[in-house]
């Protein structure tokens, strides 16, 4: 075995550090999302839960707008050097993440008529240091995984998790009202494990060798499609709790809630599998490699789809051996609704690594447009909650991801219609 091998670390050890990395992640996330649906009244989860979509459309404009264009770009770097893109990927990257932080500021408005400044005032504060804070944190732990660096990634997303549970059990030993932990926990946790990132990347970011130069307006121009592709699907899911809210009342989306609590660790599988067959079906695109991009993309869908029917085997229903009946009682109010949430994860979760490759293969305008065209679907689906409750927000998960799948399945096959590019 060569020296290059020796140090290359094998693809089944990456899989492991990036499902244990965005396990890691999610569980902090987790962990805060059973503290909301523990010590917060029905309607004010239903406030949390505007809040939580709001954070999460936050979140695209930094990481779809800068952070992964500059992840594609690095792909093609060697692998030595791609750490060296931190030093100009966080300074890229703080003005989209402040402008992401408007997304509270829409939540703050939206659920004003239906909740009270003692809900909202918290929620608005705490939510926007988690929603500036996460793209930066996020970024650092892809870019060590592209990197090769899958295990240092573990490490600050373990940072994260520690950080969660010492902020949680330091507010409540403080008497701290309820509604302020959730995101104030998150908001700790993400500082945590972005400087853990920034120090454990440092070592390989070879300072004294040249990289290239990463313009603002290139990734701008590059992910302004991306940004559309993933921004609008992130709007509409903010437009469809809303209207769940409004339509159906803030405890009826309480429940959607919780059930989506209970559903989210296989959005968490989805996330960390794509983390590292992502750089790969990346270069499979590059390349134009159909064979190779079917067998990471079945592989992915594989594993996601097994791993969703084992998860709603254990917790769809509300059976006596469910151990999240009494970790989050509430998402089982309604019955099968978590098997519901389940089933739409599955399909959010799948659709995860097909948008990078599609990112890869300079599709962002069709992205754009496929994403666009679900909108209404989306939102029709939710507008249904007078007569669904409670599943119009699965539902309405469901109906946009079809729709996606639907439109991006051709425009890929368009792609790999033309020759293989060199594989070198």
């Amino acid at each position: 075995m060569s020296q290059q091998q020796a140090q290359r670390p094998s693809r089944s050890l990456q899989l492991s550090a990036g499902v244990v990395d965005a396990g890691l992640s999610s569980l902090a996330t987790f962990v805060a999302g059973l503290v909301a649906v523990n010590v917060l009244e029905a309607s004010e989860i239903g406030v949390y839960a505007v809040f939580f979509t709001a954070f999460t459309l936050g979140q695209v404009l930094a990481s779809n707008l800068v952070f992964v264009p500059a992840e594609v770009v690095t792909v093609s770097w060697p692998q030595r050097i791609r750490l060296r893109a931190l030093s100009q990927t966080l300074r890229l990257g703080v003005g989209p993440s402040l402008a992401g932080v408007l997304a509270i500021a829409f939540a703050a408005l939206a659920t004003a008529p239906i909740s009270t400044a003692e809900v909202i005032t918290p929620l608005a504060i705490t939510g926007a240091l988690t929603t500036f804070l996460w793209p930066s944190q996020d970024h650092v732990r892809r870019l060590l995984h592209i990197a090769q660096r899958s295990w240092a990634s573990v490490a600050v997303s373990s940072a994260q998790l520690v950080a969660t549970v010492g902020a949680i059990a330091v507010l409540n030993l403080s008497d701290v009202p309820g509604i302020w932990i959730p995101f104030g926990a998150l908001a700790v946790a993400n500082a945590s494990s972005l400087l853990t990132g920034i120090a454990l990347a440092t070592p390989w970011r070879r300072p004294d060798e040249p990289v290239e130069p990463l313009l603002l307006r290139d990734l701008v121009r590059s992910g302004s499609g991306l940004l559309a592709g993933v921004g609008i699907p992130a709007v509409t899911k903010f437009g469809a709790a809303t209207i769940i809210g409004y339509i159906a009342g803030t405890e009826v989306l309480g429940y959607a809630e919780s059930a989506r609590v209970v559903a989210h660790p296989l959005l968490v599988l989805g996330t960390g599998l794509s983390y590292v067959l992502g750089p790969r079906v990346m270069k499979a695109a590059i390349r134009v490699d159909r064979a190779a991009a079917r067998r990471i993309r079945f592989q992915f869908a594989l594993l996601v789809t097994a791993a969703a029917v084992a998860y709603l085997a254990l917790v769809g229903t509300d059976w006596a051996g469910n151990p999240m009946l009494r970790l989050v009682p509430g998402a089982y109010e309604v019955s099968w609704l978590v098997a519901a949430s389940i089933g739409a994860n599955l399909l959010m979760g799948l659709i995860t690594l097909v948008i990078q490759e599609m990112t890869a293969a300079g599709r962002t305008n069709q992205i754009a447009l496929i994403s666009l065209l679900s909108a209404p679907f989306q939102l029709a689906a939710a507008a249904t909650a007078g007569v669904t409750g409670a599943f119009a927000r699965p539902l309405s998960w469901a109906a946009g991801s079809a729709v996606r799948f639907a439109g991006y399945a051709p425009a890929l096959n368009r792609w790999y219609d033309q020759p293989p590019r060199d594989k070198s």
